[in-house]
């Protein structure tokens, strides 16, 4: 197996990793890289963190052991969190994004304990926003699967990039950890990176990788089980897409990379557009008494007057969607359609007053006002109020 990794970590400059180590082929292989190649990659500190999710009796603890067993003989810290199963069992929604929402929870407060300590050390030095960078297994496998659901299921250009070789995450106080928030919130809370190396590296490379270093790994027989949505994708639908169309796999990840390198470029086009129409919170007036019933997290202000200036000036153009994946930038996400009205200048309507789960959108005298709330009742009072 080709691992184009060194130059990547460099171009990144990461420093102090944690490592997400399930004990399946692939975490196994990207601890046993790591480890090795250390010092080669400029690594300063290096852990390897443990998810024990509560769902399987006796191969999780298996699996838990094992793991520990191998930090302890690369001599690599090691961080175990335990969840409660039976909480991820009855909590909404399905097992599988309960487990992963959770897992990243896990891994950013593992981080975070880690990140403390190193500000604690006059001595460590701070790669730039971040302290301790998350690494995940997430292979070229992965990459195709995470392609062939988005798009049965409905994508937008966001969606199409697939997952990221690297992304910013909130902490434990945002609401957003999963995969499905497909965008990137620069806002205050973020303080964590998620680094995936692999994602170029398919099954195959990680099978020649582990044979070739006699690395054993551990089996999670839930993995097998096609009830799960991404295991069917896995086990029978890519299988099959294969089949009838050879190198469909690869054709899908290669089209996660372009769509990458397309979205960079509309949305550098989109801050061209939309940036201009930021306000500050003293200039739109939203002080004091003007705040009555908006107690939110993070708030974006738009001054009413310029975004129209923008929109009559690409009257003739969609703008919708462009004016919906750069709100998503910012962290407030809304769904297609949200913005869209034919008969409006460039296609971009603003609701009066709107609320979209936990997020909201009001008009007040120049200004617009979109906000992100802890709770679906917050944004709906905040709509509300008059």
């Amino acid at each position: 197996m080709s691992f184009d990794i060194a130059n990547r970590i460099r171009h990144h400059g990461f420093k102090r990793l944690l490592l997400a180590v399930s004990g399946g082929l692939d975490s196994i292989c990207l601890a046993h890289y790591f480890t090795q190649n250390r010092e080669a990659l400029g690594i300063e500190w290096l852990g390897i963190a443990h998810v024990h999710h509560g769902l399987r009796e006796g191969t999780a603890d298996r699996d838990a052991a094992f793991v520990e067993a191998f930090a302890r003989k690369y001599d690599i810290p090691f961080f175990l969190k335990k969840l409660d199963g039976e909480a991820l069992k009855t909590a909404e929604g399905s097992l599988e994004e309960n487990a992963r929402d959770a897992r990243y929870k896990a891994l950013v407060e593992i981080a975070s304990t880690r990140s403390n300590r190193n500000c604690m050390d006059p001595a460590a030095s701070r790669q730039d926003d971040f302290e301790c960078i998350i690494v995940t297994a997430h292979h070229a496998g992965d990459q195709a699967e995470t392609m062939y659901m988005r798009l049965r299921r409905g994508t937008t250009l966001a969606g199409l990039r697939g997952i990221q070789e690297t992304r910013e995450i909130c902490d434990v106080e945002c609401e957003m950890w999963n995969e499905k928030e497909i965008t990137t919130h620069y806002t205050p809370h973020i303080t964590h990176c998620i680094y995936r190396p692999l994602l170029n590296t398919t099954r195959a490379e990680l099978l020649e990788y582990a044979r070739e270093h006699n690395l054993t790994w551990c089996e999670d027989e839930s993995n097998a089980d096609v009830k799960f949505a991404r295991n069917k994708v896995r086990h029978e639908w890519l299988p099959q897409l294969e089949q009838s169309n050879a190198g469909a796999t690869k054709q899908l990840c290669k089209v996660a990379g372009l769509a990458d390198k397309a979205y960079g470029k509309v949305m550098e086009k989109c801050e061209e557009l939309f940036n201009p129409a930021l306000q500050q919170e003293k200039e739109a007036g939203m002080t004091g008494a003007n705040n009555e019933c908006m107690d939110t997290g993070r708030t974006t202000f738009l001054n009413k007057k310029s975004l129209r200036k923008i929109l009559l000036a690409h009257a003739d153009t969609d703008l919708s969607e462009m004016f919906r994946l750069w709100l998503s930038e910012q962290g407030f996400r809304f769904p297609i359609g949200f913005f869209f009205d034919q008969k409006e200048p460039a296609h971009v309507k603003i609701p009066v007053r709107a609320a979209y789960r936990k997020r909201a959108i009001a008009k007040n005298g120049s200004t617009v006002r979109i906000c992100e709330f802890e709770t679906v009742e917050a944004a709906l009072k905040f709509v509300s109020c008059k």
